[in-house]
């Protein structure tokens, strides 16, 4: 999660909030303040932005975990805590603001903690194929599903005759012969040693695909992977389809 947005993103809906409420208190001479009728309808345009600004509020104090926290940024009925219907929701997000000002400030005092890995990064084809299945925390599917869509995106080259492990043919260092095309890396000089080498490591890389990766975590005794796991497994499968979108195909 990008806390540092995160953060950002919550003080935005606090400004759209405290904007908002100042109109309502005016509108209905709360704080003091003398009832003015004129901005009925301003205060009701301004309701819908309130309501989609304290969503997005609510789904991201949630993916900081904090899912007691989140249940607090809603609407409610009026007068409930003393004001308006966002009053509880606004305490909530100004507590969430300040439990990302801590965390900062850990990550200041304790350095840092080596890179993250995004799953929202991954090749879109693999995320795509993952993305609702691991929001739903199945995470064994959602590595099986990304699988057979990697799987999906080489037989489009290879032909759908061709699965498994034996799509790693297309990155035979072979020339291609009628009916077996091949995937060749761009931007690599044919006759050098990389070229050779690398071609080999792609075909090993997709077999590792299916054979470590997707006939693991199908196997009915394999153990459910982590989410951490998961995400590897998924990494895994992300870099084969990069490599497919960095090569060009030749048939004969």
């Amino acid at each position: 999660m990008n806390e540092g947005l995160a953060h950002e993103r919550l003080a935005g809906v606090l400004e759209v909030i405290d904007r908002w409420g100042e109109l309502y208190d005016r509108r209905w001479g709360k704080r003091r303040l003398p009832e003015q009728p004129a901005l009925a309808e301003q205060v009701d345009e301004g309701l819908d932005i309130v309501r989609a600004r304290v969503k997005l509020a609510h789904d991201v104090i949630a993916a900081m975990g904090e899912t007691k926290l989140a249940e607090r940024v809603t609407e409610h009925e009026e007068g409930l805590y003393g004001g308006h219907p966002f009053t509880q929701a606004r305490v909530a997000i100004v507590e969430a603001i300040a439990i990302l000002a801590q965390r900062e400030e850990l990550a200041d005092i304790i350095g840092p903690v080596g890179p993250r890995l995004s799953a929202s990064e991954l090749h879109p084809i693999i995320w795509g194929a993952a993305a609702r299945l691991w929001d739903d925390r199945h995470f064994r599917a959602a590595v099986q599903t990304a699988a057979a869509a990697l799987e999906g995106l080489l037989q489009g080259v290879a032909g759908p005759g061709v699965s498994g492990e034996n799509l790693a043919l297309l990155f035979s260092a072979k020339d291609p012969t009628p009916g077996s095309p091949r995937l060749r890396l761009r931007g690599v000089d044919p006759a050098s040693k990389t070229w050779t080498s690398g071609h080999e490591g792609a075909a090993a890389l997709v077999r590792g695909a299916f054979m470590g990766v997707r006939n693991l975590v199908s196997h009915p005794g394999w153990p459910d992977p982590s989410p951490s796991e998961a995400l590897e497994m998924l990494a895994v499968l992300s870099y084969v389809a990069r490599l497919v979108v960095l090569s060009d195909a030749l048939s004969q």
